[in-house]
């Protein structure tokens, strides 16, 4: 077994093959700052001035409508980025939303204009292939190297001098080829899920809208003759909610999921003698309020049996009657569909903060198929979740494995040449 020592360096940026050199990026590259440009000329139309919210936590740049201001002002030459040059974030849209230092590559058909919170990098130096910089912007490593560095404390900033001092481990440039190669590879496989992942939701909505959609024979009932509304959490103080020991259903929980997901429960303390109303295995619950009208009245059903179960205090239990002839994970798809979502919109009630009008609740009418139906169309649509949520968790695993080659390849743990 050979001794690490006969192959590896001990350097400034830790232990690294002997065969690669250590480098600032200032000697490698040169980087400029862009323009400022005026707002009064942004507009629906012009060249996309390119911001901080165009780049991807993982690399690599997005547009799309929300996220492109175009400019109608003067432009010269100077102000446009070229396809292939590669750019970097040099302040932060928000405190925590860590792209300062994230790299992208321009590829447009568009004008792209160089916004003074994105630097340019252009390679000044042979050692160094663009491709293989671009993968160590997306590191830890210089990840590290920007937060340690970063000034501001509402929006965190990057200076051309932090950027320039940063230590790069620099491999041959065979090896760079080879890890550029592998990391993009990886990165194409990743994509390629993630549009696997976009279709499957796609067509899950169609075969929603088809097979929710009310037919002809489907049973007319009202929401009231099928089971009865209760509230959630009541009285509750800060304290009760600190190293609480009952679980209960947070607000969130509801909100993204057809089904309760009991991994994601919290926790608060109940009182002997308090009287709280319990969460029970079939039921359906709703978010009472929201910012939009369109998020009001989102459901979700508990499928399993879980003791002493409470709801949040901002959310209410619908308790299906035995004789109701009722699944609640159809209903829990339903609430959730086009169709479901006509019903609670025409209910919301509100002018900046949207709430749900509890009587107007039990009198909402809603077409049923028999109960066989139901469970048939329930099971399609449930699954269709358990492809996706398999295809996500899949996701995932590859990103940290994508992470773990990052690290390795770029210190040289692990050598493709």
């Amino acid at each position: 077994m050979m001794e690490i020592a006969d192959k590896y360096k001990q350097t400034e940026v830790g232990l690294i093959p002997e065969d690669w050199e250590v480098k600032t990026i200032g000697e490698i590259s040169k980087l400029k700052n862009g323009y400022a440009f005026s707002s009064e000329f942004f507009s629906k139309t012009g060249p996309i001035v390119i911001t901080p919210g165009n780049f991807k936590l993982d690399g690599g740049l997005k547009f799309t409508d929300r996220n492109t201001i175009r400019y109608s002002g003067y432009i010269s030459k100077e102000m446009q980025f070229q396809n292939g040059d590669l750019l970097i974030v040099m302040t932060d849209l928000t405190p925590d939303c860590n792209l300062l230092g994230k790299p992208g590559i321009v590829n447009s058909e568009e004008i792209i204009l160089h916004n003074q919170r994105i630097g340019k990098i252009t390679i000044t130096s042979n050692l160094v292939k663009q491709e293989y910089l671009y993968w160590f912007f997306i590191s830890d490593l210089f990840s590290k190297r920007m937060k340690e560095t970063a000034t501001g404390s509402t929006v965190r900033h990057t200076s051309v001098g932090s950027i320039n001092n940063s230590l790069i481990p620099i491999p041959t440039k065979a090896e760079q080829t080879a890890i550029a190669t592998a990391l993009s590879d990886a990165d194409a496989l990743i994509s390629s899920l993630e549009k696997l992942i976009a279709k499957k939701r796609m067509i899950k909505q169609g075969a929603m809208q088809q097979l929710l959609q009310p037919k002809e024979g489907w049973e007319v009932k009202k929401l009231g003759s099928i089971g009865k509304p209760y509230g959630g959490l009541s009285g509750k103080s800060k304290e009760d909610f600190e190293n609480g020991k009952y679980p209960y259903i947070p607000f969130m929980n509801i909100m993204s999921n057809p089904v309760i997901d009991t991994s994601y429960l919290d926790y608060v303390n109940i009182n002997a003698g308090e009287s709280q109303n319990n969460a029970q295995k079939g039921d359906l619950f709703f978010n009472g309020s929201s910012e939009t009208p369109e998020e009001v009245g989102m459901c979700s059903v508990l499928l399993d049996d879980i003791p002493n179960l409470y709801l949040n205090s901002f959310c209410f239990g619908f308790r299906l009657n035995k004789d109701s002839r009722c699944i609640g994970l159809y209903l829990s798809y339903y609430f959730r569909s086009n169709e479901g979502r006509k019903l609670f919109y025409s209910m919301a009630q509100g002018a900046t903060r949207f709430n749900l009008s509890k009587s107007n609740f039990n009198k909402l009418e809603l077409r049923l198929p028999s109960p066989e139906e139901q469970t048939r169309i329930a099971t399609i649509l449930s699954d269709m979740d358990a492809e996706i949520a398999a295809l996500e968790a899949k996701l995932e695993k590859y990103k940290k494995v994508k992470l773990g080659m990052m690290q390795n390849l770029l210190t040289g743990k692990i050598r493709l040449i």
